[in-house]
């Protein structure tokens, strides 16, 4: 059996792979790289499906359960009603979310937690990312459902994948812009039959969730972009209501896990240099701080900011408290006993100043028995 793996020069093939493996090893950008991995992993496996031989995948399609369940569960299939009217501003709106923020944000986002974010936030933002979509991508390869658009082009005829995909809704989108963008991009897509989970909701539940995160004010931001997605994959006949669901299902998982690993984001932190403790800020303490072991990040600071830092730093003022010496100057205490009807010590005063003995009352004659009451008094005849 043939294997036909990337229609590409070999020669580009090798280089692209050479670059990518050499990243892992080059400083600063290893850094990105590295926890991008699940991301390249997803992007590749994504691509690979439409290379899997027929012999191993999955030899039903399910066309009828997605729309039965929706029916089922919210009484009508909204994506069929959302979709009846049409209009090329209500176009325009659902492309905007569908077809340019979900390609756009992630790397927004990526910029805005590296930059306001405490360090290796945008590290586990990678990988989360990566591996909720790499999850997606194995449950549409091994549960393969067909989308609205096929349900309004073929309706319940048993799918097979011969069938194309197509543009739904964009292709609306391609005649506005007088392109065959869409047409071409989805006719030719590795995997057709991949309406659950929507990846689309998936990626935007998640991006909501770490920028909530980032900044617990923009919770309002996040539900309304999400439900402004939800709406635009419904209009333009790419997803169910359940698989919008399922895929803010995923992307809830998969933060719930990443979120153990996430650093705790100081609010009065304005950006990630603060958490180094430079004040400064610039692009190239910005570029430093991806090493912060390097020795060109600490020479950034200032001698008056290390000053600081150094005169307000706790561990290190008692470190210097433990080792300088103790020069206290002190009156030594004497107890002295008195001849008393109790036999109590007197705690004497003049012993404060002179360091000796009061000759005004005698020493005991005796030694005193373990069980004499001791009492702390002034001497007889002395006002406090």
């Amino acid at each position: 059996m043939d294997f036909v793996i990337i229609q590409r020069p070999i020669v580009l093939r090798l280089a692209v792979a050479g670059l990518l493996i050499s990243s892992f090893f080059i400083p600063y950008i290893r850094r990105f790289t590295v926890p991008a991995l699940p991301i390249f992993t997803w992007l590749i496996t994504f691509y690979a499906c439409q290379f899997i031989p027929l012999d191993y995948r999955p030899h039903h399609i399910f066309v009828n359960i997605l729309p039965t369940l929706e029916r089922i569960l919210y009484g009508a299939s909204l994506s069929e009603i959302i979709s009846q009217h049409t209009h090329p501003i209500l176009d325009v709106l659902a492309w905007l979310p569908y077809g340019v923020i979900h390609f756009s944000f992630p790397f927004i986002l990526a910029l805005c937690l590296f930059v306001f974010g405490p360090p290796g936030c945008v590290a586990t933002f990678g990988q989360a990312f990566g591996f909720m979509n790499i999850a997606g991508v194995l449950t549409q390869l091994l549960f393969p459902n067909a989308s609205p658009w096929y349900e309004m082009s073929y309706g319940s005829a048993p799918a097979d994948y011969s069938i194309p995909g197509e543009a739904g809704g964009l292709a609306r989108i391609d005649k506005i812009l007088g392109l065959n963008l869409y047409g071409s991009t989805f006719g030719t897509s590795p995997l057709v039959f991949g309406a659950f989970p929507s990846l689309h909701s998936g990626s935007a539940t998640i991006e909501m969730l770490f920028l909530v995160y980032l900044c617990p004010k923009l919770w309002p931001l996040g539900i309304a972009y999400t439900m402004w997605l939800w709406w635009s994959t419904m209009y333009l006949t790419h997803h169910y209501l359940i698989d919008l669901v399922g895929g803010s299902i995923y992307a809830f998982l998969t933060f719930f896990v990443a979120r153990q690993y996430l650093p705790r984001v100081r609010m009065e932190a304005k950006t990630r240099l603060a958490y180094f403790g430079v004040n400064k800020i610039g692009i190239p303490a910005f570029f430093y701080s991806i090493e912060p072991s390097k020795p060109s990040f600490v020479s950034l600071q200032d001698d008056e900011e290390a000053l600081l830092s150094k005169e307000y730093n706790p561990d290190k003022q008692t470190d210097e408290m433990s080792e300088a010496p103790l020069n206290l100057d002190f009156v030594p205490l004497r107890l002295r006993r008195t001849d008393s009807d109790n036999d109590s010590l007197v705690l004497s005063p003049a012993s404060l100043t002179s360091g000796t003995s009061s000759a005004t009352n005698s020493e005991p004659t005796s030694p005193v028995t373990p069980h004499s009451p001791m009492s702390f008094r002034l001497p007889y005849g002395e006002k406090p």
